[in-house]
């Protein structure tokens, strides 16, 4: 029997206002007991709309609700990475997922959650940008060597992470979250309250802030060991086997810089004077000297 023009246009009426509400065309198809190609067709050719659905999230969200998208914006993650998070169980369970849409964009958390989830972030972010600029600040050992690698504040390394740090620490830190700081586990074990809570205290990095520079000692007379050696034309090891035996002082032929290519900074014709007066043999560095050229000669030869 055919179906009247009114049961129709109520028909239509209603499709069209579902796929407004955000069903998809099989939500439709179920309710009416067809096809969700029948359903595409009805809206065609008899309500003219062709263009292909787009669930708006936002527009289901209820007001103490964040959607999938309000978290990117919150985070700077992006929404494959939210996808991951949940795989690992590292942000606060879904509060509601709507079944009209299938995939992430129809997820929707707590507010009072993520907000949570958020300040945690936010601090062990600081505690983690807090890790790298101390550990390079302080100096940590170098493989295989007697060395520190030790970096001033002013290394584009460091100062990356300390204005990404200081802008944290003003609270514009809106869609600055996605620094991979590894401590997502940390995170949510205090979130659940596995492990007990403590208050962040911001480490001061005033006294780094001043650390001079190769340009300011030389002012004073003073320069690293690889300069020196040029300057007075003896090896780098002679000065720091002089320096290590004792015979250079500190505070009289050099002084301890607080950088890493700074870690001792000598004053040239002291440093010469004193390691001649130590017993610096000039004539047997000169034969050892040219018995290097004279190696080095026949290997560019070979």
């Amino acid at each position: 029997m055919p179906r009247s023009i009114e049961y129709k246009q109520t028909r239509n009426q209603t499709v069209l206002q579902m796929r407004k509400d955000g069903h998809t065309l099989q939500s439709i198809a179920n309710e009416f007991g067809c096809t969700r190609e029948w359903i595409r067709l009805i809206l065609k050719n008899e309500i003219g709309i062709t263009q292909k659905y787009k669930f708006d999230s936002k527009k289901h969200c209820k007001a103490d609700e964040y959607s999938a998208q309000d978290i990117v914006e919150l985070t700077g993650y992006h929404l494959k990475y939210i996808s991951i998070l949940i795989k690992e169980d590292q942000i606060p369970i879904v509060s509601r997922i709507e079944k009209r849409h299938k995939g992430i964009n129809g997820y929707f958390w707590k507010k009072t959650d993520i907000d949570k989830w958020i300040e945690l972030k936010i601090k062990y972010l600081k505690i983690a940008l807090e890790g790298y600029i101390t550990t390079r600040l302080v100096g940590y050992p170098i493989k295989g060597s007697e060395y520190y690698a030790k970096y001033k504040i002013t290394h584009p390394n460091i100062q990356k992470r300390y204005k990404l740090l200081l802008e944290i620490q003003s609270g514009n830190w809106k869609g600055k979250l996605s620094y991979r700081s590894q401590r997502n586990d940390l995170i949510m074990k205090e979130f659940y309250g596995d492990i007990k809570p403590f208050d962040y205290i911001a480490k001061d990095y005033s006294k780094y802030l001043n650390q001079k520079t190769k340009e300011d000692y030389a002012q004073k007379g003073l320069f690293n060991s690889m300069t020196t050696a040029k300057e007075i034309q003896m090896h780098q090891k002679t000065i720091v086997k002089f320096r290590k035996k004792g015979i250079l002082k500190e505070g009289i032929h050099f002084i301890k810089g607080d950088h890493y290519y700074h870690r001792y900074m000598y004053y040239p014709e002291k440093t010469k004077q004193a390691i001649l007066n130590g017993g610096y043999d000039v004539a047997a560095a000169a034969r050892r000297k040219r018995i290097w050229a004279k190696k080095n000669a026949a290997l560019e030869d070979f």
